[in-house]
């Protein structure tokens, strides 16, 4: 395994690589995202909470982290290979700051079910409960995996309520807004970035949560396509 040195305009992090899905997230860093980046970089303050729902291996997390060492970081990633690298990301980073949880975000908390699309870390397009998201994205299904699963009001009730929020999570990002009434509505949290995904008999955005919550979207990134699906990142502020 190898560590590779990333640079986001004066902040420097190292992630470690040890397979094509991380060599290539570290490769498309400025490239694919770029909307999330410019967010980060405009957005964490001194002392804020960053909620990163569905932080793989932690690229995004650790930028945060790293740029701004008296915010605080919550990395929510519920894959195994993948939560492993992350925490050794963390580890790699010497980051006091970031916490990482190995728990799935969805409507109820409980026990739920992981249908895992590849066994490696760093991948993508898995789903919690019904696999047809995985499946849509044109991927078959491995391994259905047993996991935890938390609302993001309980994960507040533990990790504190967020200022900022990173959701990520291949289409299952409805139900993790059913289960965050709470914190959307506490004037604490002033930004949401989210990846809404969407087939042809759903609609682009289904951000009625954020909206009620008082929420404006402000900013789109850019949009992909895989499969049956799009998806694209919507920035909102309050």
């Amino acid at each position: 395994m190898s560590s590779v040195e990333c640079n986001v305009e004066d902040t420097a992090f190292h992630i470690a690589v040890d397979n094509d899905w991380e060599r290539n997230r570290v490769e498309t860093l400025a490239s694919k995202e770029p909307e999330t980046i410019r967010w980060i970089l405009d957005h964490v303050r001194a002392g804020d909470t960053l909620y990163d729902i569905g932080a793989n291996i932690g690229l995004y997390a650790i930028l945060a982290a790293v740029r701004s060492p008296t915010a605080r970081v919550i990395a929510v990633e519920p894959m195994a290979a993948t939560f492993a690298r992350l925490c050794e990301n963390i580890a790699l980073n010497r980051l006091a700051n970031l916490d990482p949880y190995c728990v799935a975000i969805d409507a109820k908390s409980g026990l739920g079910t992981l249908n895992l699309s590849s066994l490696d870390a760093a991948s993508s397009m898995h789903s919690v409960g019904d696999s047809a998201m995985t499946e849509m994205f044109g991927e078959q299904v491995v391994i259905r995996a047993g996991v935890g699963l938390t609302t993001l009001d309980d994960l507040a009730t533990v990790a504190g309520v967020p200022t900022l929020i990173k959701i990520d999570v291949d289409g299952g990002e409805d139900n993790v807004l059913a289960g965050a009434a709470a914190v959307l509505r506490n004037p604490s949290l002033r930004s949401v970035l989210i990846e809404f995904n969407w087939s042809s008999a759903q609609q682009k955005r289904r951000d009625a949560p954020l909206l009620q919550a008082g929420f404006t979207p402000v900013a789109e990134g850019i949009e992909y396509a895989r499969g049956a699906l799009r998806w694209q990142n919507t920035i909102y502020v309050r």
